[in-house]
């Protein structure tokens, strides 16, 4: 369940690359998607929307080692979630130290 909520998100950030891109493209620099682009920018990674939505693709996390669907879609990076367990009041999720992305992976 895990794998799957994960894949499901490579979509969702191809989608804010793509919407990161545009942002800058048309001055609008202060959104957080176009601030991501412009930090992948900076670190040397050439962000086109055809390059994201490649990787968006080839986003294959596998059980033990699963990895940042942002980071690796942005800036081609494998970087390491880490999983906080589910509580009576919410579901379990990842969290990614590099670029801070949180995401919910199971239903509860």
């Amino acid at each position: 369940m895990r794998i799957a909520a994960l894949l499901r998100q490579a979509p969702i950030e191809f989608a804010r690359a793509v919407y990161g891109i545009n942002d800058c493209a048309s001055g609008r620099t202060d959104t957080m998607a176009a601030r991501e682009v412009a930090r992948a920018q900076r670190q040397g990674v050439s962000v086109t929307e055809e390059r994201a939505e490649q990787r968006a693709r080839a986003y294959l996390p596998t059980l033990g080692q699963e990895h940042c669907p942002r980071c690796w879609v942005v800036y081609g990076h494998k970087c390491p979630l880490r999983f906080r367990d589910a509580t009576d009041e919410r579901p379990e999720t990842a969290a990614c130290h590099a670029c801070g992305a949180e995401y919910a992976t199971s239903r509860d």
